[in-house]
């Protein structure tokens, strides 16, 4: 016999007894033999176990059945545990592995809410990092939908690592005024988001004043019961009174949570200024005052998106330029020999500073990292239609057709800073946080886009904190 052979005979028999004890105790599960306690769940079924298995498995069940040494119960009842979230836990008890009974993402919020009831902190983690899968293989109404469940059965007040992996995912998604009326996000969902990341120093991906029309749009959606439409003005308060008062009910409490700070003060005086109360609108301005001199991002967290046509898989295989990773990472086709050009997805606009970082994952040829104007048709920098600006792997700054020097070579692993000042009209770049502040070309438009060119197998991922 082969020394690998004999490993492997070693291997089998020390896993089948396992196996084996895995498979016996399983069918615990199903022996009427050994019942000897009743669980009512909150869907008005009931289960049977053995209540010494439960006790020595789960400090929670032993305290619910031992709470009476002399008596211990025979019936359990929990309102908040339904039967398909206890059959995943009993198997998960008896045999510390689930097979039988299995996560979904229609049942995986309600497994997680039981594991933390009964304290089961291994079978937390398998929970969160199955629902990581299935949002890096879902669509972001997914993300929205898992949220809305979550604070279904949790509360405004939970904090936990599902929450956080949920929030962080939601969060980085363009929440888009004219799809607040038809997604999976709740307003109440909403509410929790707004107040998990209410000046938080993570990724987010729509900026403040946008963020406030889709919950305005999403207040009054609750109310009507109605789609409000695309181009219907979302400030449009054209109602009776008596919907008015529910809208702004609904709308109030998450008030708070909407960061007036870093919305430009016109856009205040022209649309918010009814819709807030005095003292918030106050606070705004004597913030403004004091930060006068000081260039604020109007977006919270650090600005993140996605690359447009993420999930469109016939403009990926033409142009030969894939997406992955949820749509942060874009990267050529090896065979690809002509440059290729991808835009993002979010519209650079409005006044203050906005920064985005990239990871060069991989560098084949020269690249370019920068932004360009809505509808420019070029392949890269330096072509006709290319009138934006861009830092090359070359270590030039290129806008339009001239370029210059700026020694701000990069390479695989680097991180590129791209910084655009609205206000000056100016764009910066960066290696690795070494940014060089140097002024070239001309004043660029109102609405941008950030974009890469790159060809031959080169990489590039967004960087999300």
């Amino acid at each position: 016999m082969t020394i690998s052979a004999e490993l492997e005979l070693e291997s089998i028999m020390m896993v089948s007894p396992r196996r084996k004890l895995e498979n016996n105790l399983r069918k615990l599960l199903e022996d009427e033999r050994f019942f000897d306690i009743t669980l009512k769940c909150s869907d008005s079924l009931t289960l049977r176990a053995c209540k010494n298995i439960l006790a020595v498995r789960s400090e929670v069940f032993n305290d619910l059945i031992f709470d009476n040494v002399d008596k211990p119960k025979k019936q359990l009842e929990f309102n908040k545990i339904d039967s398909v979230a206890m059959k995943y836990i009993l198997e998960y008890l008896y045999t510390s592995e689930n097979e039988r009974e299995t996560l979904r993402k229609n049942n995986v919020i309600e497994i997680y809410f039981s594991s933390i009831y009964f304290k089961l902190n291994e079978l937390q983690k398998t929970i969160i990092e199955f629902t990581e899968k299935i949002l890096r293989n879902g669509d972001e109404e997914l993300g929205k939908d898992l949220l809305t469940s979550y604070i279904e059965k949790f509360s405004l007040e939970a904090d936990n690592d599902m929450a956080n992996l949920l929030v962080n995912w939601v969060a980085k998604i363009q929440l888009l005024p004219h799809e607040a009326d038809r997604d999976l996000l709740s307003l109440t969902a909403l509410h929790y988001l707004l107040k998990k990341t209410y000046c938080t120093d993570k990724s987010f991906g729509t900026y403040e004043l946008t963020l406030f029309e889709y919950t305005l749009v999403k207040a009054k959606y609750t109310v009507l019961e109605e789609k409000i439409g695309l181009k219907k003005d979302p400030y449009d308060m054209k109602y009776d009174s008596n919907v008015i008062e529910r809208i702004k009910e609904r709308l109030t409490p998450l008030l708070p949570y909407i960061d007036l700070r870093i919305i430009d003060p016109d856009e205040i005086v022209n649309k918010l200024e009814p819709l807030f109360p005095s003292e918030m609108i106050t606070d705004a301005y004597r913030f403004k005052i004091e930060k006068k001199h000081e260039k604020l991002q109007p977006m919270r967290g650090r600005l993140i998106f996605k690359w447009k046509n993420f999930g469109k898989d016939l403009w990926q295989a033409e142009n030969r330029l894939y997406i992955s990773n949820n749509g942060f990472t874009v990267g050529a086709d090896s065979k690809l020999k002509n440059y290729k050009s991808i835009m993002g997805d979010l519209t650079i606009k409005g006044k203050g500073i906005h920064r985005w970082d990239i990871l060069v994952v991989n560098l084949n040829d020269t690249i370019y990292i920068g932004i360009c104007g809505f509808e420019e048709e070029f392949n890269k920098p330096g072509d006709k239609g290319f009138h934006g600006w861009a830092l090359g792997s070359d270590g030039y700054i290129y806008n339009k057709r001239d370029w210059k020097w700026n020694s701000s070579v990069y390479k695989i692993g680097d991180v590129i800073n791209i910084i655009v000042d609205m206000d000056s009209n100016h764009c910066y770049f960066g290696v690795n946080n070494n940014i060089r502040y140097e002024n070239f070309g001309h004043s660029f438009p109102d609405e941008i886009y950030p974009f890469v060119s790159l060809k031959r197998g080169s990489k590039l991922r967004l960087i999300s904190y």
